[in-house]
């Protein structure tokens, strides 16, 4: 019989005890995991607590990780599966399985259609102190594990929402439904409550790619005036990491690397404003403060009357801002005064050299750095101290980067835009296959709850159109990192309006119905992509496939409809009940605008 909602099974507690850490696995009652199906979604929620005696003597407590298992019995697919799964400590991927068994580990959202030809959705979800991870389990065909992981040990409670499921017609509506309640849970803001930054809606540019950790005033400035010479508009410049004061890998202070910018950072931001007509300065900073935190000897951070390291408030009062790991490790504190006075007097000083808003790096990071310390609740301390600042000096204008563990992705309550995928590497021209299914699918999750970022890209370079086009129509912001004496201006002609003004979808690109269950690496369908450009439906097929030809298909439906070719203007009438079919190679790539009745 055809299972409607998940059944749990099994419930399991991951246990250690004593000074060795003994591990052990208990199984607990099936009550310790509430399953309630509300008419729309079922929710999954576990409130699992292990007995306590004598709370002074040593008791069996929740491990950080895997502090617990929930076995769920679901719907047969009768598909391929797409789940989301965590591949990096930083990032999701896609990937397509043909059975509950092979769902890898750390999956987040996993997508099917049952024989029933409805489609089902399944969301894990990390509420509040908790993360959920869902994974198959060799030999189990009906059903998938859910682990409960909290990161800090000492529990001998774990409670929260972990899971929901969802069926129905329409699998963009049944994950817009699920993300929405998760969202509610948190107390975070869907995107439709995170304007998009005006700050970054013209073209940038990124010095990464083209200028590294080197990156300097001097270079700067002589890629502003190539593209001044080239007439290329660039309206926002991120000064990506090398440019603030470090040493050993760690952060040293507030200030600017001046060998770098010898005349300051206020004065390379003002001749980008003045002299280049640049909008919008930006620059990148850690999570951490710095690759491997902040450095302790430091005179910015310490009292030189203490041995703990200390920020001095202007007012005379000392508060400590941060706390020490145990490999002795000088990171940004939890607590949200102290966090507070880490973020806030960093970015004013920003602010008073004139820089407009921030990319923020390296956020899922934490999470390992702290493990066993800290529970994931302490992460959304962070990321809510982290966007209260941003919101009050650059008005929420905020990359999220390096993000996507869903402790992290779940606890952000306002700013606006993420990341998506890891990034583009142009000097690996085979990356676009792996960089486009990334960012097109994680945007099916991601784009629920955030603008989505694709990453840079360079204007000469093998895919140069296929990436220019996957950044436009992801409908996030669009800016490119070449380097001195390589940039092609024809690349970016199709995306600026008649009056020179760069356009924008409307919303955020997500993959077309067809390339939902099919892989556009390894089958016969193209990665489609899909938005609306003022109001209109726009499309973006990608050939990804290296071994064969890949058809995509436009149907008219039960009226006729127009498709029109975005870089050529060119035509083609599809009647009513016919398909337009088209044909791709590898890299090779169709920009269409339909006009339905």
């Amino acid at each position: 019989m055809t299972r409607r909602l998940p059944e749990v099974t099994e419930v399991t507690a991951h246990t250690e005890c004593g000074p060795a850490g003994e591990c052990a696995a208990h199984m607990l009652p099936l009550e310790s995991v509430d399953v309630r199906d509300d008419g729309e979604l079922v929710e999954v929620a576990v409130h699992a607590q292990l007995p306590v005696g004598n709370p002074i003597l040593d008791h069996p407590t929740f491990r950080a990780t895997r502090a617990l298992t929930v076995m769920c019995a679901l719907p047969m697919p009768g598909s391929p599966m797409l789940c989301l799964y965590q591949h990096k400590e930083w990032w999701m991927r896609p990937t397509w399985v043909n059975g509950f068994a092979d769902v890898p580990p750390r999956t987040q959202m996993l997508l099917w259609r049952a024989a029933d030809s409805r489609w089902h959705l399944l969301l894990a979800v990390s509420d509040r102190a908790c993360r959920a991870d869902i994974r198959g389990v060799e030999g189990c065909a009906d059903g998938v594990a859910i682990d409960v992981s909290t990161n800090q040990v000492g529990h001998t409670t774990v409670e929260g929402l972990a899971l929901l499921y969802a069926h129905g017609d329409d699998p963009y509506t049944l994950i817009e439904r699920c993300a929405r309640r998760a969202a509610q849970a948190n107390g975070i803001a869907m995107r439709d409550g995170r304007p998009f930054p005006q700050t970054l809606r013209g073209l940038g540019w990124c010095t990464w790619d083209s200028l590294g950790q080197q990156v300097s005033e001097e270079g700067i400035l002589a890629k502003m005036e190539e593209f001044r010479r080239l007439r290329v508009p660039i309206s926002w410049v991120l000064i990506d990491d090398g440019w603030s004061q470090t040493e050993d890998n760690r952060l040293q202070g507030f200030g600017v690397d001046w060998t770098r910018f010898p005349e300051g950072l206020g004065h390379t931001v003002e001749v980008l404003k003045q002299q280049y007509g640049v909008e919008h300065v930006g620059v990148w900073q850690a999570f951490q403060g710095y690759w491997e935190g902040v450095d302790p000897a430091s005179e910015d951070w310490a009292d030189p009357e203490s041995t703990n390291p200390v920020f001095e408030v202007l007012s005379g009062v000392i508060l400590r801002s941060f706390e020490q790991l145990p490999n002795g490790m000088l990171i940004p504190s939890p607590r949200h005064n102290a966090g507070y006075m880490f973020w806030h007097p960093w970015d004013c000083w920003l602010a008073e050299d004139g820089i407009d808003f921030v990319k923020v790096d390296s956020q899922s990071t934490m999470s390992v750095l702290t493990r066993g310390m800290e529970s994931f609740g302490a992460l959304r301390d962070r990321h809510a101290v982290l966007d209260q600042v941003v919101a009050e000096v650059f008005d929420s204008a905020l990359i999220n980067c390096m993000g996507m563990a869903p402790e992290n992705y779940w606890s952000r309550p306002t700013s606006p835009i993420t990341r998506t995928s890891d990034d583009f590497f142009p000097r690996i021209p085979e990356s676009l296959p792996e960089h486009a299914i990334e960012n097109a699918y994680c945007s099916l999750l991601m784009g629920c709850l955030y603008h989505c970022d694709w990453d840079m890209f360079w204007t000469t370079h093998p895919d140069a159109h296929v990436h220019a086009w996957l950044r436009w129509i992801s409908g996030g912001p669009i800016y490119c990192s070449d380097a001195l004496g390589a940039t092609d201006p024809e690349t970016l002609r199709p995306f600026f309006d008649e009056g020179g003004v760069l356009t924008h979808p409307d919303g955020v690109g997500m993959p077309v119905a067809d390339s939902l269950l099919a892989d556009p690496v390894h089958s016969a369908v193209p990665l489609g992509v899909r938005n609306t450009f003022h109001g209109e439906e726009v499309l973006l097929f990608v050939g990804l496939n290296t071994a064969a030809a890949q058809s995509a298909h436009i149907p008219a439906g039960d009226s006729a409809c127009l498709v029109r070719n975005l870089e050529t203007g060119e035509c083609t009438q599809v009647g009513a009940g016919e398909t337009l079919d088209i044909e791709l190679r590898y890299g090779e790539y169709a920009a269409l605008a339909v006009v339905r009745a």
